[in-house]
């Protein structure tokens, strides 16, 4: 059973029209919700003119609710070959979240480019004038930019400002501290002096103060990092001071931030960041105030591609987005855009993350959107959440999905069901989603296929995954036009 999809017919339908057009359009969207867990709702919508579809998750916080911040591979930079990065739905698993979303902007290794908050430490600095959201351990969400307000204080008092937290030293006046959480080794972009620390008191939490001894100072451009230290980095007009210290000095490290509500940072236990902002007091910023905040107007701001943003409700709920893009059945969403979505769905205060192939949004272990570069992207860090007041319980049914087999050409749908015994269970017990990219399949159960190759289709249903082996042939479908191009 399968029913051909024509892409010619649904691209020219698409002429004249806007998202923002659309949203107002007496034909409404097809919407789906479902509770996947005590205090976690999915929920997805999809446009047919223009091609749009948008997932997301509603999360009601509660003593059950808990986020984090999951570094890729646990570190920020590895000698694997995704450098520190890693897949949104491996991190899920590896921490058995209910479900995940990518969170920050990247270089190509995983160091996360703003602020990130990993069990209480402060791993990386924020980035000039990009908001975050973070957790508190009593079920707060906190959002805001603030910047770091950090220094080192040397044994004869002079005080060295601390510039940046585990990342690789720029060639210019530069001060930066690299711990276990980026890797073995710490980096400079050219040579500076290197301080090896012993016996660094850690978690380094915003609002406190630590130490450390000297081990070795020496000139260099890299250097290990000892698992119970760290390594201090100084290049340019710094390095003079951190080359007089000896073998048995002590050292004090200030850790904080300012500006922008930072003593609420104080309790932050998790946190991500990304950016610009897309609401703030419950108005969507414009274009005008978004490129001020740094980001291209022309080629980010006011195109359109796939992305990824987080908010909060008045209620107190978080909101998670993604917005499918580049492809045939949804053209992405611009910034602009994008506020007026998180707006309408209640937010009063919203944050972009990182976008195009990156956007992933992970339900019970599957990949419940449809990532844009044909298959998911290895990130630096992604924002998990976990509902304890899910309790684990034994399969209590045997399921099949039908059909078990399918062939299919580029742009062909077909409608999968799960059954138990005989009879089809309501698709609101069930989660779609796929470990591929071959094509995307809605809350519904419906695949359209993409691109050419061979895969699974997955349902999740009472405890236990299910798959349908998927084979599609064909050449890939054009997408929108206005999808664009971008990261």
């Amino acid at each position: 059973m399968r029913t051909p999809t024509r892409w010619l017919a649904l691209l020219s339908a698409c002429v004249g029209f806007s998202l923002l057009g659309a949203l107002s359009q007496p034909r409404p969207p097809e919407k789906i919700e479902k509770r996947i867990a005590p205090n976690v709702v999915l929920f997805q919508e999809i446009w047919q003119q223009p091609p749009l579809t948008v997932q997301g998750l509603r999360i009601t916080p509660s003593r059950f609710v808990r986020f984090q911040a999951a570094l890729g591979e646990d570190v920020v930079m590895s000698n694997s070959p995704s450098r520190g990065r890693e897949l949104t739905s491996r991190a899920a698993w590896r921490h058995r979240a209910l479900a995940a979303i990518n969170a920050d902007f990247f270089p190509y290794t995983g160091d996360p480019l703003g602020l990130c908050i990993v069990s209480g430490e402060l791993v990386s600095e924020p980035f000039p004038n990009r908001p975050a959201v973070g957790w508190t351990p009593t079920g707060q969400i906190v959002m805001g930019a603030p910047v770091l307000d950090a220094d080192i204080t040397l044994p004869d008092g002079t005080k060295l400002p601390l510039l940046g937290l585990n990342r690789p030293a720029k060639a210019t006046d530069d001060v930066v501290l690299n711990t276990a959480f980026f890797g073995a080794t710490a980096q400079a972009e050219t040579q500076g002096v290197a301080v090896v620390l012993d016996a660094l008191t850690r978690p380094l939490r915003v609002g406190t103060q630590a130490s450390a001894i000297v081990r070795e100072v020496r000139n260099a451009n890299s250097a290990s990092i000892p698992f119970s230290g760290g390594v201090l980095f100084a290049t340019g007009a710094h390095a003079a001071a951190l080359s007089a210290l000896q073998p048995g000095d002590r050292v004090q490290i200030r850790i904080d931030l300012k500006g922008d509500g930072a003593e609420r940072w104080r309790e932050v236990q998790e946190a991500v960041a990304g950016g610009p902002w897309l609401v703030r007091n419950g108005q969507p910023l414009s274009a005008q105030e978004m490129e001020q905040a740094g980001f291209n107007r022309a080629n980010f701001i006011e195109r359109r591609h796939p992305r990824t943003a987080v908010g909060r409700t008045a209620k107190g709920e978080v909101l998670w987005l993604t917005v499918d893009g580049r492809q045939p059945h949804s053209q992405g969403a611009t910034l602009p855009e994008l506020a007026e979505l998180m707006k309408r769905y209640g937010a009063i205060e919203a944050i972009n993350l990182d976008g195009g192939g990156s956007t992933t949004l992970v339900v019970r272990n599957l990949i419940v959107n449809s990532p844009s570069d044909g298959t998911e992207r290895p990130v630096a860090n992604a924002w998990l959440v976990f509902d304890e007041g899910l309790r684990p319980t034994t399969p209590r049914h045997a399921y099949t999905l039908e059909p078990p087999v399918v062939n299919l050409k580029v742009g062909e749908q077909v409608r999968f069901r799960v059954y138990r015994g005989k009879e089809p269970i309501s698709t609101w017990e069930v989660v779609w989603g796929t470990p591929n990219a071959l094509g995307f399949v809605d809350q519904w159960g419906r695949f359209t296929a993409l691109r050419a190759g061979q895969g699974v289709v997955s349902a999740y249903v009472d405890g236990q995954w299910l798959h349908a082996f998927v084979t599609v042939q064909g050449e890939p479908a054009p997408p929108p036009a206005e999808s664009g191009n971008g990261k």
